[in-house]
């Protein structure tokens, strides 16, 4: 009799237990982080020269060669122009890269929250199920091991009931 109570509690105690998963859901780090391009220094007021020119002709050429209407300046400020819209590109390109890694978290993101979602379904259709549903397996275990032993025991007895 002892045998079987310890047979029926250690069934129970097996149809009870769960397993549940434990998934950390974050969002990954960044791939990188990058100083902004330094701004291109400035150039001394005294060496400053741009002005608007409607028609300028170049030194050096032997026909003397006429430009078209524009900018005309100096090289300090050539170079600062030139610079200026090299830091802009890299710039540009970075601001490019941001948004792609932008994008691509705000899409891993919208994924955990829908895998949430789906998770929080899933466990709002196991809270409303019935003491039959959350229990059967545990039930039809307990049960099973109890007609089980009842059978062996019944067994046992009508065998050395015959050898007798």
């Amino acid at each position: 009799m002892r045998a079987l109570v310890v047979i029926v509690c250690f069934a129970a105690a097996c149809g009870g237990a769960t397993h549940t998963e434990n998934t950390e859901r974050t969002l990954p780090e960044p791939i990188f982080t990058r100083e902004l391009p330094a701004p291109p220094k400035e150039v001394p007021l005294d060496k400053r020269l741009v002005v608007a020119v409607s028609e300028c002709t170049v030194e050096g050429s032997e026909p003397a060669a006429k430009t078209p209407p524009g900018i005309l300046m100096n090289q300090a400020m050539a170079m600062r122009a030139a610079r200026l819209k090299v830091a802009y590109d890299e710039l540009r390109g970075m601001y490019e890269v941001d948004l792609s890694v932008m994008d691509r978290e705000r899409e891993i993101y919208e994924r955990h929250l829908k895998a949430a979602d789906d998770e929080i379904v899933e466990w709002r259709t196991k809270a409303r199920r019935s003491w039959w549903e959350r229990n059967k397996g545990t039930v039809g275990l307990v049960l099973g091991v109890m007609t089980g032993a009842a059978l062996t025991i019944g067994i046992a007895a009508a065998i050395d009931e015959a050898t007798e």
